[in-house]
């Protein structure tokens, strides 16, 4: 009787082995797609990043071309100033002294 209740002991052991191997598998499988998707997701975030870095690296480069253009225009307005300062104090200097020398 103890062989019998061994045998049978020993079968219900090796059925739930069974099934705990075909458990074993199952979510193996799943493990492998899940780190697929995973795989998927992160290459497909890593497109979306370059894409993004080039998008700004594109704007930057416009913003850069706007501001130097904007500093031209500036620079070539203040020499313009200048000149215009510089004449305008030359014409007075110049009237200041002809006044002095005029004058008598």
């Amino acid at each position: 009787m103890t062989d019998q209740i061994n045998r049978k002991d020993l079968q219900v052991i090796l059925e739930v082995n069974r099934k705990a191997v075909e458990i074993e598998t199952v979510v193996a499988e799943q493990n492998e797609e899940i780190i697929a998707q995973l795989e998927k997701a992160r290459e497909t975030q890593l497109d979306q990043d370059i894409k993004i870095n080039k998008m700004i690296t594109a704007n930057q480069e416009v913003k850069l071309d706007k501001i130097l253009t904007m500093s031209e225009e500036i620079s070539r307005s203040l020499f313009r100033f200048q000149v215009l300062w510089i004449t305008g104090i030359l014409g007075i200097i110049a009237q200041v002294i002809s006044m002095f020398f005029f004058k008598k």
